[in-house]
């Protein structure tokens, strides 16, 4: 739902999170695995994420293993936010402001607390800028991203599934890739 930078500014304000952490290199399980290294493109534009401008990462697992993969610029996930409805917009930010615990490591889910060695499957995002973090990597275990998803309009969920239809040919669409931080951002 929010942008990277719209995430960024609300993780900012809440007190526990770095506000002046330096940019680090980029974590290996944030890399591309079909890449066989760091993302190198926008997913939907096919700009280069090298430029300087701020982008997202996201990726899912199954166990160890990556399930999904995409890295999105700020500009193409803001296009893609401004179709999804008002009242998921709300929901989303309401579960923000009253789930997310910000931490600088992503040993636990960042929205129930749970410690990450004790699940199986979960999502990671990475807030980016050229090849480095530009904060903490987010942790979303699958219960938080059922949750998440239960507070989104069948509108946004449309656009979600038109997104991964536009974007990942031949992919199923009702394949379930829980939990997705795609709620949070596009």
């Amino acid at each position: 739902m929010e942008s990277a930078v719209q995430s960024v500014a609300f993780m900012n304000s809440q007190d526990d999170f770095p506000q002046s952490r330096p940019p680090a290199p980029i974590p290996k399980e944030l890399h591309s695995v079909y890449e066989a290294g760091p993302f190198r493109v926008c997913l939907t534009c096919g700009e280069a994420l090298t430029d300087g401008r701020i982008y997202e990462i996201q990726k899912v697992f199954r166990g160890k293993q990556a399930i999904f993969e995409m890295a999105v610029c700020h500009s193409c996930g803001e296009k893609v936010s401004r179709e999804f409805s008002e009242e998921s917009l709300d929901r989303v930010k309401s579960f923000l402001i009253e789930s997310f615990t910000p931490s600088a490591e992503a040993v636990h889910c960042h929205f129930c607390g749970f410690p990450r060695g004790l699940f199986e499957n979960y999502t990671l995002v990475g807030a980016c800028r050229k090849q480095s973090l530009i904060l903490p990597t987010v942790v979303m275990c699958d219960a938080c991203g059922e949750k998440l998803q239960g507070l989104l309009s069948q509108k946004t969920k449309d656009v979600q599934e038109d997104f991964v239809k536009d974007n990942f040919p031949g992919v199923p669409a009702d394949v379930d890739f829980s939990p997705s931080l795609s709620g949070l951002f596009p």
